[in-house]
């Protein structure tokens, strides 16, 4: 009745995982041992936690056992509970599953699981704690593996807690990278950039493309340089004969001699707004003035002196 009243585990027989029977056989001999079980009662107590196939599998077991041999102690019940479900062939699958063992995708803690229930299945695949350290940390993902061997750590405990908090540290910066990716993707300008709309801004950039360095911006509202009428020089009809100095006929500039008040009194009165004053009546853009020439049809030929 004492050992009843800690309600043992039961073992159906029905999952033939080694790690299931493994975990019942250790927690009904941990009852055992706190219990100060006597080794020739144990098997007698721990029948009677097999239910189903498990059982089935008892009575047949012990219906041929003969009745001359002793009542089985609790080290042979485990050898026989072993051999039916747990045997060496299935015991050589897991030691080689063991040696090939990876941490691939899972986190420092699942492999760990995963390690230690095969471990706890083979035990013979280890030799001590030293050894079962270098089979964990030859399993670890590479970025764990090298910083892990570096530290050439003695034990096994001191292996897994170095491991787990290199991963935590990993996590810890990929999590502050992603906020900072994230926090600077807001600062980025929308698709329209900043409320323009692409035909906008393609409107803008060929504005810009077409304006090219060195170039001169001629705005609609021409002036010309004779007459101060709106188009060019060339095309007015008054450009034969006429100074640029002072707009009158039958006279170059250079040969002009009305000084400066009657150059700087036309020159106003046909300038655009903005123009600055005694700046000739050229065409003016509000940015910077064309250069003005002496029309074509009204130049002399030289006089022939050096």
């Amino acid at each position: 009745m004492t050992f009843k009243k800690f309600d043992p585990p039961t073992f159906d027989g029905e999952d033939v995982d080694p790690w299931v029977i493994e975990m019942w056989i250790d927690s009904i001999e941990t009852l055992f041992e706190n219990l100060y079980t006597l080794e020739r009662d144990k098997a007698n107590l721990a029948v009677h936690y097999l239910k189903q196939s498990a059982k089935v599998w008892w009575k047949g077991d012990k219906r041929d056992r003969s009745l001359s041999l002793p009542p089985m102690a609790g080290e042979e019940f485990r050898g026989l509970l072993f051999s039916a479900y747990f045997p060496d062939s299935e015991k050589r699958k897991l030691q080689k599953r063991f040696r090939k063992l990876r941490q691939g995708g899972r986190s420092v803690r699942q492999y760990k699981r995963k390690f230690s229930r095969l471990v706890h299945c083979v035990s013979d695949v280890v030799r001590d704690d030293k050894d079962k350290a270098d089979c964990f940390v030859r399993g670890l993902r590479p970025d764990l593996y090298n910083p892990v061997l570096m530290l050439k750590l003695q034990t096994f405990v001191e292996v897994l807690d170095r491991a787990l908090w290199i991963e935590q540290g990993e996590a810890s910066l990929r999590e502050r990278r992603e906020a900072y990716h994230k926090e600077k993707g807001k600062g980025r300008p929308t698709s329209e950039h900043d409320g323009q709309s692409s035909s906008q801004q393609t409107s803008v950039s060929s504005r810009s493309r077409s304006r090219a360095p060195g170039t001169y911006h001629i705005q609609s509202s021409v002036r010309c340089a004779v007459c101060g009428g709106p188009h060019f020089p060339q095309q007015c009809e008054q450009r034969e004969g006429k100074c640029f100095k002072c707009g009158l006929p039958g006279h170059m500039r250079d040969e002009c001699s009305q000084g400066d008040s009657r150059a700087l009194t036309l020159t106003t009165a046909y300038s655009s707004p903005g123009q600055p004053a005694g700046v000739p009546p050229a065409v003016w853009s509000g940015e910077q003035p064309l250069r003005t020439m002496q029309p074509e049809g009204s130049r002399r030929a030289p006089s022939g002196h050096g």
